[in-house]
């Protein structure tokens, strides 16, 4: 199982936040750095991953709770995802 850690503290912009995400889920060169296609890259995955949000409070105003969200709903979509959100 792939694990992947994201931190809030790293994502203190939208544009930090896209940089971040990009890096931590290595997405692909056609990523559009929106949560729409966030959300449409990773609901395709197959292989089982963990991902770790830490920091959640960090997240750069008005993107944290979407981000939570969308993390939420993947993990309800695709049972190849496990999320774990911590403050």
């Amino acid at each position: 199982m792939r694990e992947i850690v994201i931190d809030g503290k790293m994502m203190g912009s939208k544009e930090e936040m896209h940089d971040h995400l990009k890096s931590r889920f290595n997405l692909p060169y056609y990523y559009a750095r929106n949560l729409d296609s966030l959300y449409q890259i990773l609901l395709k995955e197959s292989d089982p991953i963990k991902v770790e949000l830490i920091n959640s409070g960090s997240i750069a105003l008005g993107y944290g709770d979407a981000l939570i969200l969308l993390l939420k709903d993947l993990a309800l979509k695709n049972s190849n995802y496990i999320i774990e959100i911590k403050d």
